[in-house]
């Protein structure tokens, strides 16, 4: 196992993903995040990637499916389920979302762990089903000029592709994506910054 394998596994493990992680970048700012989502209480709500749903109990939603592959953060996860809130684990969730048709997908912190073309494979997955007004929320670390902390950090983050503003945007817009929003997300420190996106399918 390589140092880089090393340093992913225990950034991955949920306690330091929740609780050491934020002290590193500033101090998460989950309100801030919440509010960029921009859900309501009538949103079925499709969280991809949702880890320990630190962010759940934030949200307005009618429903609410949360999707990991990791089974020790759901597991972290699983304390917040109800009969509005579901929780599974793996990548064969394609019936679970149908079955919701989901008028919001949240991918916090995702886009930046896959290729070009694995996120293409992934919206063509997420295209499907009824609801008119499905949106999609995207926020992933970036760089920024002139903040060299945050460079670093974004560098050293686990995902393999982490791209620039407009790298993000071509990215989008290449799987027909509009942007419909876009804003950048401070931590309470301020030396660490995320790129949000509120996206819309087209053609």
């Amino acid at each position: 196992m390589t140092l880089r394998d090393w340093k992913n596994r225990l950034l991955g493990t949920p306690w330091v993903y929740d609780s050491v992680r934020p002290l590193v970048v500033g101090g998460l700012d989950l309100g801030a995040l919440a509010r960029f989502c921009g859900t309501g209480p009538a949103d079925r709500v499709f969280d991809l990637g949702c880890g320990t749903a630190q962010l759940v109990s934030r949200l307005e939603f009618e429903r609410y499916l949360g999707v990991d592959l990791d089974p020790v953060a759901l597991a972290r996860a699983a304390r917040l389920a109800s009969p509005r809130i579901r929780f599974l684990e793996g990548d064969a969730w394609d019936e679970d979302f149908l079955a919701l048709d989901p008028t919001c997908v949240l991918m916090i912190g995702v886009v930046h762990h896959l290729s070009d073309a694995e996120f293409e494979r992934l919206v063509g997955r997420l295209r499907r089903g009824k609801s008119p007004s499905r949106r999609i929320v995207a926020v992933d670390v970036t760089f920024f000029e002139g903040m060299a902390v945050n460079n670093l950090l974004s560098r050293l983050d686990r995902g393999r592709h982490v791209r620039t503003i407009g790298g993000y945007e071509r990215l989008y817009g290449e799987a027909s994506l509009g942007v419909a929003r876009k804003a950048e997300l401070s931590t309470r420190a301020g030396y660490v910054r995320y790129i949000g996106f509120e996206l819309r399918f087209e053609g």
